[in-house]
Order: structure tokens, then sequence, then C-alpha cells
């Protein structure tokens, strides 16, 4: 995959996880894929790229965040989050999920902040 042989989209690194789970996205997490589009820092040094079930829990992980604040549409990933996080011996953040927040007369979109 590293080495650019295999199409885009045509091949994916999968974790086969637990199929007799009732949570589907347990079955088997994509890890990598294959795309060939420039990485603003490492440029076309790569083109196999984690997926963000994978890494985020990683990153949080390596960066000692103590609670990850994830939108409603996450819950279902959290069994899948810890699942990697404990396959790895790696410290656990409290992940905690939220719905939409409005507060008069403040900015919370962060598309909005420019």
């Amino acid at each position: 995959m590293r080495r650019g042989l295999i199409a885009e989209g045509a091949a994916t690194l999968r974790m086969k996880q637990d199929m007799q789970n009732d949570t589907r996205n347990m079955y088997d997490l994509i890890a990598y894929r294959v795309k060939f589009t420039p990485h603003p820092h490492a440029g076309d040094k790569w083109c196999i790229y984690p997926s963000y079930d994978y890494a985020h829990c990683m990153v949080d992980s390596f960066e000692n965040i103590t609670h990850s604040l994830c939108t409603l549409e996450f819950d279902v990933r959290r069994p899948s989050y810890y699942w990697v996080l404990v396959a790895l011996g790696l410290y656990q953040p409290y992940v905690w999920e939220y719905s939409r927040l409005n507060i008069s007369h403040n900015i919370m979109s962060k598309r909005k902040v420019c």
C-alpha cells in the first residue's frame, strides 16, 4: 500500500475486532486507506492515511487528553474508540458526547469564528 502500487479506493487495511458484537462498527474497523492526495506536511511521501476512527483515540491518548468531547453522532463509535486503546495498552481518556448547544449573543460554530 505504501509504495503506491494499489489504486485509490481498491484496498483498505481493516482490523478484525469482534464479529459477534451487536454494534456493527465493531466488526472490522478501517485502519488505513489509499489516497493519492498530497499531505500538507509530508507532501507526496505517503499515499496511505489512517481513518479518523482508528487515529482519533490514539492521538487523544498520546496527547494526554482528559476528556474527549464529541457530538452525538460519534456515540456509536465509543466501543471501537476504547477497543483500540485497550488492545494497544494506551491511556483511555473519558469520552463525553453532547448535542448542539446554542447560547444567545455568542458564536458557537468554528466555521463562523474566522
